[in-house]
């Protein structure tokens, strides 16, 4: 139980792919089982042979890499040593494969720095109904609070959860509502809190500007009062916003603003913060 939770469980997600893709190879290929029939641990020809496979596939050494990680936390549950990922004939093998078919050209998500989040929020018809200034509140929240989208939006509406979610009541304006300095943003659950203990982001309060995210949140607060428990960021029928409908959302602001949608992603905020 403790093992499975160690990882978080996107990052599981993500390796179940390449754990899945070694498992199918040596099923289908007996000679790369052990002795036993078990094919962990796996040895360095099952490896190899894999690799070699993959590159065939036209992976990109990326992928492949990204992949061996994954066989490695398998071994890492079974809490059986694996140290092929790491030999220098692998790593040889992988650079082959790059200079073979070389590497596709990469298309990076932009980061919304603070000058495109201005332009983001001029570009917003109003601020008056839940949605628009639930949107505007998001926005600005996750550019102030560095955030995941998963941290603040769902995957569906009726997958909301105030265990999981953020809510009215995650929201603490310091020392008052009527006078904040400050937000304190309790996050009940995030990547990189797996075990829920909750996480505690502050957003500080930028008067005057168009981007405050203090600002933006009192504004919802005010004209949309909701109790504690009900989902911070809500959609016209007051239902959470899910992350399809905030992406959505965001697209059609983007391209008003004359920007190129494909450029950015939900975690351009979080990354927008960090490169301002």
């Amino acid at each position: 139980f403790y093992l499975w939770h160690g990882l978080a469980s996107s990052t599981r997600k993500t390796y179940s792919s390449g754990q899945k893709s070694f498992i199918d190879f040596v099923w289908l290929r007996p000679a790369y089982l052990n002795h036993d029939g078990s094919f962990l641990p796996a040895s360095q020809r099952a490896i190899m042979e894999w690799v070699a496979y993959l590159g065939s596939r036209k992976l990109q050494p990326k992928t492949i890499k990204s992949y061996l990680c994954a066989v490695r936390s398998l071994h890492v549950d079974a809490d059986l040593p694996f140290s092929v990922c790491e030999a220098p004939v692998v790593q040889r093998l992988i650079r082959g494969i790059k200079r073979y078919h070389g590497e596709r050209d990469r298309n990076p998500k932009l980061p919304i720095t603070l000058d495109i989040l201005q332009r983001l929020c001029a570009a917003m018809p109003g601020d008056t109904s839940l949605k628009d200034a639930s949107f505007l509140a998001a926005m600005k929240s996750a550019f102030a609070g560095f955030l995941r989208c998963g941290e603040f939006t769902v995957m569906r509406a009726e997958s909301f959860s105030p265990a999981t979610n953020l809510t009215r009541g995650a929201v603490a304006f310091l020392p008052t509502i009527d006078a904040p300095t400050h937000v304190v943003l309790s996050l009940p659950s995030s990547k990189t809190d797996p075990f829920r203990k909750g996480v505690s982001v502050i957003l500080a309060a930028a008067p005057g500007a168009p981007t405050c995210a203090v600002t933006a949140l009192r504004h919802l607060f005010s004209m949309h009062p909701k109790p504690p428990g009900a989902p911070l960021f809500q959609a016209a029928d007051g239902s959470a916003f899910t992350r399809e409908r905030f992406l959505s959302r965001l697209k059609v602001l983007l391209v008003t603003a004359g920007l190129d949608v494909s450029k950015f992603s939900g975690h351009s905020f979080r990354r927008g913060a960090a490169t301002s």
